[in-house]
């Protein structure tokens, strides 16, 4: 019964092993950019959203897997920056361009870490409302996590999360920012 319980062991070891290798082998041949988008008509105007947007300090109430978010002191340029904080750790982001109401785009502030990347974020007005089209252009350094992310999550996994945050915050308005 003991070298059945081994031979099992071994089994499933070498099984675990061989999808840790084939997943490095994929990882290898796909790029390390990815580009992603995804839109979202809101009822709300540009400038009601960019609010929404804008307002790091309430991020974490309507943004999954956010617990904290800490503003860090201004670039030389006088570009916001901040630094979030979840379930996997924290990563500081600062604004690269912005053109109130229209157009933001921020990018990861850490050079450090095992993946990188900036976000567009374009809201086009309609009607009373507005449509937001959200692109990110990533950076997964390591095969490993490419290949998660391509084959598992998706490279639109963190667009995607994000647009539903937002449907569902602008569709239950939260209080006013803490001073």
């Amino acid at each position: 019964m003991n070298g059945r319980l081994w031979t099992g062991a071994g089994v499933v070891l070498a099984t675990g092993a061989g999808a840790v290798l084939a997943m490095l082998a994929a990882g290898r041949r796909l790029p390390v950019e990815h580009v992603s988008e995804g839109g979202l008509e809101l009822a709300q105007s540009p400038g009601a959203v960019w609010e929404v947007l804008t307002d790091l300090g309430l991020h974490p109430a309507w943004r999954q897997g956010l617990a904290h978010v800490e503003v860090l002191p201004a670039t030389a340029d006088g570009l916001a920056r901040w630094r979030e904080y979840g379930r996997h750790g924290h990563t500081t982001y600062e604004v690269l361009e912005s053109e109130a109401p229209h157009r933001l785009v921020t990018g990861i502030a850490d050079r450090d870490l095992p993946y990188g990347g900036t976000w567009t974020y374009r809201l086009t007005p309609v009607g009373g409302g507005c449509t937001l089209t959200v692109t990110e252009r990533g950076e997964v350094y390591g095969p490993f996590y490419r290949a998660v992310l391509h084959y598992v999550t998706g490279e639109d996994a963190t667009v995607r999360r994000f647009l539903g945050d937002l449907a569902h915050r602008m569709a239950a308005p939260l209080p006013a920012s803490p001073a």
